[in-house]
């Protein structure tokens, strides 16, 4: 029975490493260092971004805004926009969780949801750089 015992154990290891093996192909694949950032036309005049920070498979720093051709950031010019801007960002570094973020302009959430997505794609594959929506 003892040698029993030692096959079971061994098919145990076997499996045990085969579990292993997958969950790290197959999986949680942890975003990579870097500085991330998206932009996509909003609407005539204004051009929306999102800059993501990731350090140790963690999103460090959110930045969210809009900018016109002049390269002003609406942020400085709308108050209302900034303290939108500044929930989102610090929602989603709180969170680590695109999906949980909310705010109070729905069209922003939406937005910032979309664009952050896009990046944390490229941050799983180590993609770096400025990116166009």
């Amino acid at each position: 029975s003892s040698d029993l015992f030692r096959k079971w154990c061994l098919s145990m290891k076997k499996l045990l490493f085969v579990l292993m093996f997958l969950l790290n192909v197959l999986g949680f694949s942890a975003m990579k260092n870097g500085i991330y950032s998206v932009e996509k036309k909003h609407d005539g005049n204004w051009t929306s971004f999102v800059k993501l920070t990731v350090k140790d498979g963690k999103i460090i720093g959110a930045q969210y805004d809009r900018k016109n051709q002049k390269g002003e950031l609406l942020s400085m010019n709308q108050n209302s926009f900034r303290d939108i801007a500044l929930e989102i960002s610090r929602n989603l570094i709180n969170s680590q969780n695109v999906s949980s973020v909310t705010g109070k302009d729905a069209t922003a959430v939406s937005e910032f949801k979309q664009m952050s997505n896009f990046l944390i794609n490229k941050a799983n594959n180590g993609e770096t750089g400025d990116f166009k929506m």
